[in-house]
């Protein structure tokens, strides 16, 4: 059974997060975003199966939970994007409200996937906290980096 639980949870994220994304009107945003960040974890990953970095330091690199991070960094995003096609203040309150709350309990479940992880002798802590450290500084640059072609549409031309 645990298992099955390790084979859905990064399925079950992403469709959360593309939920999250549709329903705050950012698509836009999470079509650029998502899947250059997701290709930049996969070349990663390549790159570190061809040069053995991990392996070198009898490590493992955990694509586990590398794949996690650009969906936690597009539930961060979605909490402090500009709400200014919002009319009602209640609305963007509660809409951040309930990011904020989908961005905590990914977080909290992200923590249980770790210990399945470990548990399931997938990776060990050593794996995922070394991972976690080298990918998130790429996808926040890739994120930083990208910002301005996924909100293009709220710039005027001349700006781009």
């Amino acid at each position: 059974m645990r298992d099955v639980v390790a084979d859905v949870y990064t399925p079950l994220l992403a469709a959360g997060v593309f939920w999250m994304v549709y329903r705050s009107g950012f698509m836009r945003a999470g079509a650029v975003f998502l899947p250059v960040s997701l290709l930049l974890v996969f070349i990663f990953s390549a790159l570190d199966t061809y040069f053995g970095f991990w392996r070198s330091w009898g490590l493992d690199f955990s694509t586990h939970s590398a794949i996690l991070i650009p969906f936690y960094q597009m539930l961060l995003v979605l909490m402090f994007l500009p709400d200014e096609n919002v009319s009602e203040p209640a609305f963007c309150w509660k809409a951040r409200l309930r990011q904020g709350a989908a961005l905590i309990a990914a977080l909290i479940s992200g923590a249980g996937y770790g210990v399945l992880m470990i548990e399931l002798n997938y990776h060990t802590l050593a794996d995922i906290l070394t991972t976690l450290i080298s990918i998130y500084p790429l996808v926040w640059i890739c994120f930083h980096l990208l910002r301005p072609v996924a909100f293009a549409y709220n710039q005027p031309e001349e700006k781009l």
